[in-house]
Protein backbone atom coordinates (compact mmCIF):
# COMPACT_ATOMS: atom_id res chain seq x y z
CA UNK A 1 0.00 0.00 0.00
CA UNK A 2 2.92 2.56 0.51
CA UNK A 3 4.67 1.87 -2.70
CA UNK A 4 0.75 2.23 -4.39
CA UNK A 5 0.46 5.33 -2.18
CA UNK A 6 4.42 6.36 -3.64
CA UNK A 7 3.43 5.85 -7.52
CA UNK A 8 0.24 7.86 -6.96
CA UNK A 9 1.98 10.90 -5.74
CA UNK A 10 4.79 10.18 -8.18
CA UNK A 11 2.23 10.62 -10.88
CA UNK A 12 0.36 13.82 -9.54
CA UNK A 13 3.80 15.56 -9.49
CA UNK A 14 4.53 14.74 -12.93
CA UNK A 15 1.39 16.46 -14.09
CA UNK A 16 1.79 19.27 -12.14
CA UNK A 17 5.33 19.78 -13.56
CA UNK A 18 3.90 19.63 -17.25
CA UNK A 19 1.22 21.93 -16.31
CA UNK A 20 3.55 24.26 -14.87
CA UNK A 21 5.78 23.59 -17.95
CA UNK A 22 2.72 24.62 -20.21
CA UNK A 23 1.52 27.25 -18.36
CA UNK A 24 5.03 29.00 -17.80
CA UNK A 25 5.37 28.70 -21.86
CA UNK A 26 2.61 30.20 -22.93
CA UNK A 27 2.35 33.04 -20.36
CA UNK A 28 5.11 35.49 -20.44
CA UNK A 29 5.61 38.80 -19.15
CA UNK A 30 8.08 41.40 -20.84
CA UNK A 31 9.01 45.04 -19.42
CA UNK A 32 10.56 47.32 -22.21
CA UNK A 33 11.32 51.31 -21.85
CA UNK A 34 9.20 53.45 -23.67
CA UNK A 35 9.68 56.91 -23.71
CA UNK A 36 12.11 56.55 -20.81
CA UNK A 37 9.36 54.64 -18.63
CA UNK A 38 9.71 51.00 -17.82
CA UNK A 39 6.56 49.45 -19.04
CA UNK A 40 5.10 45.63 -18.88
CA UNK A 41 2.53 43.89 -20.50
CA UNK A 42 1.51 39.73 -20.10
CA UNK A 43 1.61 38.34 -23.13
CA UNK A 44 -0.42 35.26 -23.33
CA UNK A 45 -1.49 32.37 -26.22
CA UNK A 46 -3.72 29.25 -25.54
CA UNK A 47 -1.79 27.69 -28.01
CA UNK A 48 0.70 25.08 -26.51
CA UNK A 49 3.18 25.12 -28.92
CA UNK A 50 4.20 28.73 -29.50
CA UNK A 51 5.58 27.75 -32.62
CA UNK A 52 2.05 28.09 -34.14
CA UNK A 53 1.38 31.45 -33.00
CA UNK A 54 2.30 33.10 -36.64
CA UNK A 55 -0.85 34.62 -38.27
CA UNK A 56 -3.05 34.21 -35.43
CA UNK A 57 -5.45 37.01 -34.19
CA UNK A 58 -4.24 39.31 -31.35
CA UNK A 59 -6.66 40.74 -28.56
CA UNK A 60 -5.54 43.34 -26.57
CA UNK A 61 -7.14 43.22 -23.13
CA UNK A 62 -7.19 46.76 -20.99
CA UNK A 63 -7.78 46.16 -17.27
CA UNK A 64 -9.68 48.09 -15.40
CA UNK A 65 -8.48 51.67 -13.50
CA UNK A 66 -7.12 50.49 -10.03
CA UNK A 67 -6.28 46.97 -11.12
CA UNK A 68 -3.42 45.18 -12.75
CA UNK A 69 -2.96 43.43 -15.94
CA UNK A 70 -2.09 39.76 -14.04
CA UNK A 71 -5.17 40.46 -12.07
CA UNK A 72 -7.38 40.84 -15.46
CA UNK A 73 -5.51 37.58 -16.88
CA UNK A 74 -6.16 35.41 -13.57
CA UNK A 75 -9.64 36.52 -13.43
CA UNK A 76 -11.23 34.22 -17.08
CA UNK A 77 -9.97 30.90 -17.70
CA UNK A 78 -8.53 32.31 -20.98
CA UNK A 79 -7.50 28.91 -22.77
CA UNK A 80 -11.18 28.03 -22.88
CA UNK A 81 -11.11 29.84 -26.26
CA UNK A 82 -12.18 27.96 -29.21
CA UNK A 83 -9.40 29.88 -32.07
CA UNK A 84 -5.83 29.65 -31.00
CA UNK A 85 -4.98 33.56 -30.17
CA UNK A 86 -2.59 35.69 -28.58
CA UNK A 87 -3.81 37.50 -25.95
CA UNK A 88 -2.00 40.70 -24.36
CA UNK A 89 -2.69 42.36 -21.07
CA UNK A 90 -0.98 46.04 -20.70
CA UNK A 91 -0.10 47.39 -17.45
CA UNK A 92 -1.44 50.59 -16.92
CA UNK A 93 1.39 53.69 -15.16
CA UNK A 94 0.54 53.28 -11.69
CA UNK A 95 -3.04 50.98 -13.06
CA UNK A 96 -4.44 53.72 -13.70
CA UNK A 97 -5.34 54.59 -17.96
CA UNK A 98 -5.55 58.58 -17.53
CA UNK A 99 -6.59 60.37 -20.92
CA UNK A 100 -6.60 63.54 -18.85
CA UNK A 101 -2.80 63.62 -18.50
CA UNK A 102 -2.23 64.24 -22.07
CA UNK A 103 1.59 63.09 -21.74
CA UNK A 104 0.59 60.13 -19.52
CA UNK A 105 -1.85 59.61 -23.29
CA UNK A 106 0.87 59.66 -25.38
CA UNK A 107 2.98 57.54 -23.56
CA UNK A 108 0.27 54.90 -23.56
CA UNK A 109 -0.28 55.32 -27.34
CA UNK A 110 3.27 54.93 -27.88
CA UNK A 111 3.15 51.97 -25.42
CA UNK A 112 0.46 49.90 -27.57
CA UNK A 113 2.27 50.46 -30.92
CA UNK A 114 5.26 49.58 -29.40
CA UNK A 115 3.32 46.33 -27.73
CA UNK A 116 1.73 45.22 -31.80
CA UNK A 117 5.62 45.85 -33.02
CA UNK A 118 6.94 43.89 -30.79
CA UNK A 119 4.55 40.86 -31.65
CA UNK A 120 4.69 41.02 -34.66
CA UNK A 121 8.63 40.75 -34.69
CA UNK A 122 8.38 38.12 -32.20
CA UNK A 123 5.46 35.89 -32.83
CA UNK A 124 4.31 36.96 -36.70
CA UNK A 125 0.58 37.91 -35.91
CA UNK A 126 -2.14 38.38 -38.21
CA UNK A 127 -2.05 42.23 -38.90
CA UNK A 128 -5.60 42.41 -39.99
CA UNK A 129 -7.06 40.43 -36.79
CA UNK A 130 -5.81 43.29 -34.43
CA UNK A 131 -8.80 43.45 -31.27
CA UNK A 132 -9.21 45.60 -28.40
CA UNK A 133 -11.17 45.49 -25.20
CA UNK A 134 -11.71 47.69 -22.52
CA UNK A 135 -14.71 49.63 -20.71
CA UNK A 136 -15.74 53.61 -21.05
CA UNK A 137 -12.50 54.69 -18.37
CA UNK A 138 -9.96 53.17 -21.34
CA UNK A 139 -12.03 53.99 -24.77
CA UNK A 140 -10.41 57.69 -24.93
CA UNK A 141 -6.74 55.71 -25.23
CA UNK A 142 -8.38 53.61 -28.12
CA UNK A 143 -9.49 56.71 -29.78
CA UNK A 144 -6.53 58.76 -29.61
CA UNK A 145 -4.40 55.78 -30.63
CA UNK A 146 -6.84 55.18 -33.72
CA UNK A 147 -6.29 58.64 -34.71
CA UNK A 148 -2.92 58.17 -34.64
CA UNK A 149 -2.44 54.89 -36.45
CA UNK A 150 -5.69 54.55 -38.10
CA UNK A 151 -5.31 51.39 -39.90
CA UNK A 152 -3.52 49.39 -37.11
CA UNK A 153 -6.64 48.17 -34.86
CA UNK A 154 -9.18 46.25 -36.34
CA UNK A 155 -11.87 47.21 -33.90
CA UNK A 156 -12.44 48.30 -30.48
CA UNK A 157 -15.15 46.37 -28.53
CA UNK A 158 -16.52 48.02 -24.84
CA UNK A 159 -17.53 46.12 -22.14
CA UNK A 160 -18.54 46.35 -18.86
CA UNK A 161 -17.55 43.55 -16.25
CA UNK A 162 -19.76 43.05 -13.69
CA UNK A 163 -18.36 41.23 -10.35
CA UNK A 164 -19.83 37.60 -10.40
CA UNK A 165 -20.13 36.98 -14.55
CA UNK A 166 -16.44 38.80 -15.87
CA UNK A 167 -14.74 35.35 -16.74
CA UNK A 168 -18.23 34.68 -19.22
CA UNK A 169 -18.26 38.11 -20.49
CA UNK A 170 -14.73 38.38 -21.34
CA UNK A 171 -14.76 34.92 -23.02
CA UNK A 172 -18.07 35.95 -25.14
CA UNK A 173 -16.70 39.37 -26.03
CA UNK A 174 -13.07 37.84 -27.38
CA UNK A 175 -14.96 34.68 -29.39
CA UNK A 176 -17.58 37.39 -30.50
CA UNK A 177 -14.72 39.74 -32.11
CA UNK A 178 -12.75 36.64 -33.35
CA UNK A 179 -15.42 35.54 -35.56
CA UNK A 180 -15.99 38.64 -36.57
CA UNK A 181 -15.61 39.72 -40.21
CA UNK A 182 -13.83 42.37 -40.88
CA UNK A 183 -13.56 44.83 -44.19
CA UNK A 184 -10.68 46.92 -43.73
CA UNK A 185 -8.96 49.52 -46.09
CA UNK A 186 -5.47 47.89 -45.74
CA UNK A 187 -5.31 44.20 -45.92
CA UNK A 188 -1.63 42.89 -44.78
CA UNK A 189 -0.35 39.85 -46.37
CA UNK A 190 0.17 36.96 -44.06
CA UNK A 191 3.94 36.27 -42.76
CA UNK A 192 5.70 33.10 -44.73
CA UNK A 193 8.46 31.23 -42.62
CA UNK A 194 11.23 31.66 -44.98
CA UNK A 195 12.88 28.03 -42.79
CA UNK A 196 10.15 26.44 -44.15
CA UNK A 197 9.98 24.42 -47.70
CA UNK A 198 7.30 24.66 -49.44
CA UNK A 199 5.60 21.29 -50.26
CA UNK A 200 3.40 21.29 -53.70
CA UNK A 201 0.88 19.21 -54.42
CA UNK A 202 2.04 15.94 -56.53
CA UNK A 203 -0.21 16.90 -59.39
CA UNK A 204 0.18 20.62 -59.31
CA UNK A 205 4.03 20.01 -59.58
CA UNK A 206 3.44 17.77 -62.62
CA UNK A 207 1.02 20.43 -64.16
CA UNK A 208 3.71 22.98 -63.63
CA UNK A 209 7.11 21.48 -65.41
CA UNK A 210 6.31 19.15 -67.80
CA UNK A 211 5.03 19.38 -71.07
CA UNK A 212 4.27 16.07 -72.30
CA UNK A 213 0.79 16.28 -74.43
CA UNK A 214 0.72 20.19 -74.02
CA UNK A 215 -0.39 22.25 -76.31
CA UNK A 216 1.25 26.23 -76.78
CA UNK A 217 0.29 28.91 -78.68
CA UNK A 218 2.90 31.89 -78.77
CA UNK A 219 2.94 35.18 -80.17
CA UNK A 220 6.28 36.40 -81.57
CA UNK A 221 7.94 39.57 -82.82
CA UNK A 222 10.98 40.54 -84.41
CA UNK A 223 13.46 41.60 -86.79
CA UNK A 224 14.28 40.15 -90.41
CA UNK A 225 17.62 40.36 -92.07
CA UNK A 226 17.81 39.55 -95.84
CA UNK A 227 20.82 38.23 -97.28
CA UNK A 228 22.15 40.22 -99.73
CA UNK A 229 22.52 37.46 -102.40
CA UNK A 230 19.07 37.86 -103.19
CA UNK A 231 19.19 41.08 -104.60
CA UNK A 232 18.69 40.76 -108.57
CA UNK A 233 18.64 44.71 -109.29
CA UNK A 234 16.04 44.06 -111.87
CA UNK A 235 13.20 46.30 -111.59
CA UNK A 236 9.81 45.53 -112.49
CA UNK A 237 6.07 46.88 -112.68
CA UNK A 238 5.42 46.71 -109.45
CA UNK A 239 8.10 48.89 -107.88
CA UNK A 240 8.14 47.03 -104.92
CA UNK A 241 11.76 46.31 -102.78
CA UNK A 242 11.31 43.48 -100.99
CA UNK A 243 14.73 43.24 -99.47
CA UNK A 244 14.39 46.28 -97.11
CA UNK A 245 11.82 43.43 -95.65
CA UNK A 246 12.90 44.20 -91.51
CA UNK A 247 9.73 43.50 -89.56
CA UNK A 248 8.54 39.39 -88.60
CA UNK A 249 5.22 38.72 -86.81
CA UNK A 250 4.16 35.20 -86.64
CA UNK A 251 1.98 32.87 -84.54
CA UNK A 252 3.79 29.79 -83.51
CA UNK A 253 1.29 26.50 -82.41
CA UNK A 254 3.61 23.66 -80.39
CA UNK A 255 2.00 20.34 -79.53
CA UNK A 256 4.03 18.41 -77.37
CA UNK A 257 3.77 14.55 -77.57
CA UNK A 258 6.30 14.43 -74.59
CA UNK A 259 9.34 16.51 -72.79
CA UNK A 260 11.61 16.67 -75.76
CA UNK A 261 9.75 15.93 -79.17
CA UNK A 262 6.85 18.39 -80.68
CA UNK A 263 5.35 18.82 -83.95
CA UNK A 264 5.05 22.40 -84.85
CA UNK A 265 3.03 24.73 -87.04
CA UNK A 266 3.89 28.38 -88.04
CA UNK A 267 2.03 31.27 -89.78
CA UNK A 268 4.16 34.58 -90.47
CA UNK A 269 3.61 38.20 -92.28
CA UNK A 270 7.07 39.51 -93.46
CA UNK A 271 6.29 42.99 -93.61
CA UNK A 272 7.20 44.83 -96.99
CA UNK A 273 7.63 48.71 -96.70
CA UNK A 274 5.59 50.27 -98.82
CA UNK A 275 7.69 52.63 -101.42
CA UNK A 276 6.80 55.80 -103.03
CA UNK A 277 9.06 57.78 -105.30
CA UNK A 278 8.49 61.03 -107.36
CA UNK A 279 9.65 61.26 -110.82
CA UNK A 280 10.39 64.64 -112.26
CA UNK A 281 7.41 64.91 -114.43
CA UNK A 282 5.32 64.36 -111.15
CA UNK A 283 4.31 61.03 -111.39
CA UNK A 284 4.57 58.89 -108.49
CA UNK A 285 6.06 55.04 -108.77
CA UNK A 286 4.54 53.55 -105.32
CA UNK A 287 4.71 49.67 -104.43
CA UNK A 288 4.56 46.91 -101.69
CA UNK A 289 3.96 43.92 -101.32
CA UNK A 290 3.68 40.74 -98.61
CA UNK A 291 5.57 37.89 -97.65
CA UNK A 292 3.73 35.00 -95.49
CA UNK A 293 5.52 31.85 -95.09
CA UNK A 294 3.36 28.58 -93.80
CA UNK A 295 5.99 26.25 -92.02
CA UNK A 296 5.38 22.91 -90.48
CA UNK A 297 7.99 20.32 -88.42
CA UNK A 298 9.02 19.22 -85.34
CA UNK A 299 11.35 20.65 -82.39
CA UNK A 300 13.26 18.71 -79.89
CA UNK A 301 13.90 20.14 -76.12
CA UNK A 302 16.11 19.60 -73.76
CA UNK A 303 14.25 17.78 -70.97
CA UNK A 304 14.54 18.61 -67.15
CA UNK A 305 16.14 21.64 -68.07
CA UNK A 306 13.98 24.97 -67.01
CA UNK A 307 15.45 27.22 -69.60
CA UNK A 308 14.35 24.37 -72.17
CA UNK A 309 17.04 25.04 -75.19
CA UNK A 310 15.53 23.67 -78.64
CA UNK A 311 16.18 23.42 -81.86
CA UNK A 312 13.73 23.21 -84.68
CA UNK A 313 13.59 21.79 -88.30
CA UNK A 314 10.52 22.86 -90.59
CA UNK A 315 8.97 23.03 -94.25
CA UNK A 316 6.26 24.87 -96.14
CA UNK A 317 5.13 26.81 -98.81
CA UNK A 318 5.88 30.68 -99.11
CA UNK A 319 3.59 33.39 -100.67
CA UNK A 320 5.14 36.27 -101.94
CA UNK A 321 3.01 38.88 -103.32
CA UNK A 322 4.35 42.64 -105.08
CA UNK A 323 1.89 45.01 -105.94
CA UNK A 324 2.15 48.81 -107.78
CA UNK A 325 2.88 50.90 -110.51
CA UNK A 326 2.88 54.35 -111.59
CA UNK A 327 0.00 57.30 -110.71
CA UNK A 328 -0.31 60.17 -112.75
CA UNK A 329 -2.14 63.16 -109.81
CA UNK A 330 -3.01 65.09 -112.85
CA UNK A 331 -5.11 62.18 -114.78
CA UNK A 332 -6.50 60.91 -111.20
CA UNK A 333 -7.97 63.99 -110.62
CA UNK A 334 -9.91 63.97 -114.05
CA UNK A 335 -11.35 60.31 -113.15
CA UNK A 336 -8.81 58.02 -114.61
CA UNK A 337 -7.56 55.10 -112.79
CA UNK A 338 -3.84 54.31 -112.21
CA UNK A 339 -2.47 51.31 -113.43
CA UNK A 340 -0.94 49.52 -111.27
CA UNK A 341 0.72 45.48 -111.34
CA UNK A 342 0.57 42.88 -109.28
CA UNK A 343 2.82 40.29 -108.99
CA UNK A 344 2.74 36.67 -106.99
CA UNK A 345 4.85 33.84 -106.26
CA UNK A 346 4.34 30.56 -104.61
CA UNK A 347 7.56 28.95 -103.52
CA UNK A 348 8.64 25.56 -101.11
CA UNK A 349 10.94 26.98 -98.13
CA UNK A 350 12.80 25.19 -95.18
CA UNK A 351 13.26 26.50 -91.93
CA UNK A 352 15.83 25.76 -89.40
CA UNK A 353 16.20 27.36 -85.66
CA UNK A 354 17.21 27.36 -82.35
CA UNK A 355 15.77 29.04 -79.19
CA UNK A 356 14.74 28.75 -75.13
CA UNK A 357 11.21 28.50 -73.62
CA UNK A 358 11.13 29.64 -70.21
CA UNK A 359 8.09 28.73 -68.31
CA UNK A 360 7.60 32.04 -66.50
CA UNK A 361 4.08 30.47 -64.43
CA UNK A 362 1.59 27.34 -65.04
CA UNK A 363 -0.08 28.67 -68.02
CA UNK A 364 2.27 31.32 -69.77
CA UNK A 365 6.36 30.90 -71.52
CA UNK A 366 8.38 33.62 -72.14
CA UNK A 367 11.42 33.28 -74.76
CA UNK A 368 13.98 34.12 -77.69
CA UNK A 369 14.31 32.43 -80.82
CA UNK A 370 16.41 32.45 -83.73
CA UNK A 371 15.67 30.54 -86.93
CA UNK A 372 17.07 31.04 -90.66
CA UNK A 373 14.41 30.93 -93.59
CA UNK A 374 15.73 29.87 -96.87
CA UNK A 375 13.27 29.27 -100.35
CA UNK A 376 13.59 27.97 -103.72
CA UNK A 377 13.91 30.48 -106.63
CA UNK A 378 11.64 32.11 -108.18
CA UNK A 379 11.63 34.66 -110.65
CA UNK A 380 12.30 38.12 -109.90
CA UNK A 381 10.03 40.21 -108.55
CA UNK A 382 10.12 43.36 -105.97
CA UNK A 383 13.65 43.06 -107.04
CA UNK A 384 14.68 39.80 -105.33
CA UNK A 385 14.39 36.44 -106.59
CA UNK A 386 14.15 34.22 -102.87
CA UNK A 387 13.50 35.10 -99.82
CA UNK A 388 16.79 34.06 -97.48
CA UNK A 389 17.75 35.80 -94.09
CA UNK A 390 17.68 35.58 -90.28
CA UNK A 391 14.68 36.08 -88.03
CA UNK A 392 15.38 36.78 -84.30
CA UNK A 393 12.32 37.56 -82.05
CA UNK A 394 11.06 37.20 -78.94
CA UNK A 395 7.66 35.65 -78.09
CA UNK A 396 4.94 35.12 -75.20
CA UNK A 397 3.21 32.11 -75.02
CA UNK A 398 0.26 30.45 -73.62
CA UNK A 399 -0.54 26.65 -72.65
CA UNK A 400 -4.01 25.96 -73.56
CA UNK A 401 -4.64 22.99 -71.67
CA UNK A 402 -2.05 23.48 -68.56
CA UNK A 403 -4.71 21.85 -66.31
CA UNK A 404 -5.33 18.55 -68.44
CA UNK A 405 -4.07 15.13 -66.54
CA UNK A 406 -4.49 13.11 -69.95
CA UNK A 407 -1.73 10.46 -70.26
CA UNK A 408 0.28 12.90 -67.83
CA UNK A 409 3.26 10.33 -66.84
CA UNK A 410 3.65 10.19 -62.96
CA UNK A 411 6.66 10.02 -61.22
CA UNK A 412 8.30 6.83 -59.81
CA UNK A 413 7.73 8.66 -55.72
CA UNK A 414 4.03 7.70 -56.70
CA UNK A 415 4.31 3.74 -57.33
CA UNK A 416 3.33 1.63 -55.13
Amino acid sequence: MPLFLKKQQAQILIILLALISVKGSAQRVFVNPVGGVNRSFLHYSNSINNDNNSNKPVVIILHRNGETAREAFSRVVWKSLKEPTILIFPNALKNIWNCEDESALDNDVRFLKFILSETHNNFHHDRNCVFVIGDKESECLVNKFQEQYPKVLATFQNWKPGSETDSLIALGSVQDLLTKTIHADTTYSLWDDPTVRKKMDPIDSLKGYRFHNRMVVEFRYGGFAMLGSVRTGVTDGTYAKLYNSRSFLDIHLSKWMNDSIAWFIDIGRLNVPRTQEMTASGVIKTGGGMIMPLTLGFKYALPRVRGRPYFLLGSGIMQVMVFGGKMNPGSMTSGTRPNLNSEMRMVFHTSIGTGIDLRVTKRFTAGAHLRYLHSANFESAGEVDAIRGFNLNVGLGYIINANSMRKLPFPLSHKK
